[in-house]
């Protein structure tokens, strides 16, 4: 499929550009699933084009944003679903570039996941047994044996400890519509202040789930493994991001805490499931650590 998109890339925009009266500029980082550039409108208006690959992530996260209008992420200028594009507000640079210390930085992710977490959960909203986020975790986890074993059993037995703990939590009516993956790279500077952007910075490619809100801020503190590596008591280290993160949302420090072990631990298998070995093998050395004392 990505060979074909790529061919039918250039066709695309120049549709979408006809469409939406855009010339295009420079392009941006999209990471591995899309085409993103600068743009602007026939009046001159600066703008953002991202095409995605066809994926069924895409419903999800136009309606999240769609939803939002512009609270806690990007605003949305248009969208067309058929081409899997959408046009939205230019950004600055994402937080985790600015040189901020890891402290800062879960502030003002927290900060901004608070707007974020005020959209509307849809009325006829479900989530099916089995469905729910920390299942599907249980599901990553229980490929250890096929990647050949690697982390301890204790940290993979500990792990699922957490996962079958936050499954067995499972309420809907404790869910927001979650971001799903909240992590510094994923939030961006806007050009101005604005309503919606009080923390300065606001979201882009949500997963948009229904989970407990706490999952968004284990992920926004799964990463940092350098820190927690070098740290001198890396478990006293992440309670204290974990209990700062409870400090600004009103949310359990300890499920916060939990949800980030998880996430270290299922990122890690995902990335080695993907081919990424060294990075997975970090975020697993950075887990091993935390679980030193339990």
């Amino acid at each position: 499929m990505g060979r074909s998109w790529l061919a039918a890339l250039p066709n695309l925009v120049d549709e979408l550009c006809h469409a939406w009266s855009l010339s295009v500029g420079s392009t941006l980082d999209g990471g591995n699933w899309a085409y993103v550039a600068r743009v602007r409108t026939a009046d001159g208006t600066s703008a953002v084009l991202k095409v995605a690959l066809p994926t069924p992530q895409f419903a999800s996260q136009l309606g999240t944003i769609t939803a939002a209008a512009g609270r806690g992420y990007v605003h949305l200028y248009d969208a067309d679903p058929a081409r899997y594009a959408l046009l939205m507000e230019p950004l600055g640079p994402t937080i985790s570039t600015a040189g901020h210390p890891v402290e800062h930085v879960l502030d003002v992710l927290a900060a901004t996941l608070r707007e974020a977490w005020q959209i509307p959960r849809p009325v006829e909203a479900s989530v099916q047994p089995g469905a729910d986020k920390a299942s599907g975790l249980i599901e990553i986890l229980d490929q250890w044996s096929a990647l050949g074993e690697p982390c301890t059993p204790r940290l993979i037995a500990y792990a699922r400890d957490l996962a079958e703990r936050r499954a067995a939590a499972f309420d809907l009516r404790s869910c927001v519509l979650c971001h799903g993956d909240p992590h510094a790279d994923n939030a961006l500077a806007v050009l101005s202040p604005r309503a919606g952007a009080e923390s300065g910075y606001v979201f882009v490619d949500p997963d948009g789930f229904l989970c407990e809100p706490a999952y968004d801020l284990g992920v926004a503190m799964r990463g940092w493994t350098d820190h927690v590596l070098r740290a001198d008591d890396p478990i006293a280290l992440t309670h204290g991001w974990s209990t700062r993160l409870a400090d600004a949302t009103g949310l359990d420090e300890q499920t916060i805490w939990e949800w980030a072990l998880i996430e270290r631990v299922t990122s890690a298998l995902y990335l080695m499931l993907h081919g990424h070995q060294a990075q997975g093998r970090t975020f697993l050395d950075s887990a091993e650590r935390l679980i030193e004392s339990a």
